[in-house]
């Protein structure tokens, strides 16, 4: 009889272990699957680089995150999801090139660093300590397994469907944005700097001025751009940017409209010819 006794607990104790053999593969696929879902997600959630570019930045991005852990992971989803000023691009490298810079940041995201962080933690916990904090070795001990285990799941679930729910609201906005470029509008905004039909506010933010400001580092003598060698140069580049895409009739007039320049008008062989610079503050 107390042989029998002692198989029956032998047997129910077998099958917790079993149950927590389930319970623990389960929570290890779970982080697993977060782990591919960060490894997938991080690439675009700040992306940068010229237009031709783009696509090779994020793979190149994507395959250096491959290998990394879930504690590199968070780091980087922490470092992405940050508001923070970005450095401008100089206009020599440049180039009159198009640069793209997308980021998704979260504000006041810091509970989610700290909740990703617990769920490293987590991690850790289960793949170097979860024996030696259950001996597994009464029915109280898996157990207490068990629920852990079970806590470790539903945090885990909680997490993953979190950022899930970030990300995706990530995707619409990203769709917005590549609906509002690839309309009219948005391209004259992207190409132009401007909003077909409404008045110039902003002339330092236009293309025209920023390349006018190219030619000016690129081909300045003493200080001073001869505006049609600046013109010519722009237009092998830019062959459809236009004054009148800015409501002028010259480039004389942009240079005077966005007050922006200092205007010399020199004598030569041929006739008055007219000189630039970037005005003095």
């Amino acid at each position: 009889m107390e042989h029998h006794r002692h198989d029956t607990a032998q047997s129910g104790l077998n099958d917790l272990k079993e149950q927590i053999a389930l319970e623990y593969g389960r929570c290890l696929l779970q982080l697993q699957q977060f782990e591919l879902m960060l490894k997938a997600a991080l690439p675009t959630l700040k992306v940068s680089g010229f237009s031709d570019e783009l696509a090779r930045n994020v793979e190149r991005d994507r395959q250096l995150l491959g290998g990394k852990t879930l504690g590199h992971l968070v780091g980087q989803w922490s470092q992405r999801t940050t508001l923070e000023n970005e450095q401008e691009i100089d206009d020599d490298a440049l180039n009159g090139r198009a640069y793209f810079r997308v980021s998704f940041a979260l504000e006041d995201g810091e509970w989610m660093n700290e909740k990703l962080k617990q769920l490293v933690e987590l991690r850790n916990e289960l793949v170097h300590h979860f024996l030696s904090r259950f001996a597994l070795n009464s029915e109280i001990s898996c157990q207490a397994a068990i629920s852990y285990l079970s806590t470790a799941a539903s945090t885990i679930k909680s997490n993953r469907d979190t950022i899930q729910s970030l990300l995706i609201a990530f995707e619409e906005s990203k769709k917005r944005l590549l609906e509002f470029i690839n309309s009219p509008v948005g391209e004259s905004l992207y190409l132009y700097g401007i909003i077909p039909g409404e008045p110039v506010e902003n002339w330092e933010n236009t293309t025209i001025i920023q390349q006018l400001k190219f030619e000016e580092h690129s081909l300045a003598k003493n200080g001073w751009v001869q505006l049609n060698e600046a013109i010519y140069s722009i237009g092998q580049r830019w062959p459809d940017l236009s004054p009148k895409l800015y409501g002028c009739s010259s480039w004389r007039e942009v240079i005077h409209c966005s007050q922006l320049f200092e205007v010399d008008k020199r004598l030569s062989p041929t006739g008055g010819v007219t000189w630039y610079r970037t005005r003095r503050t």
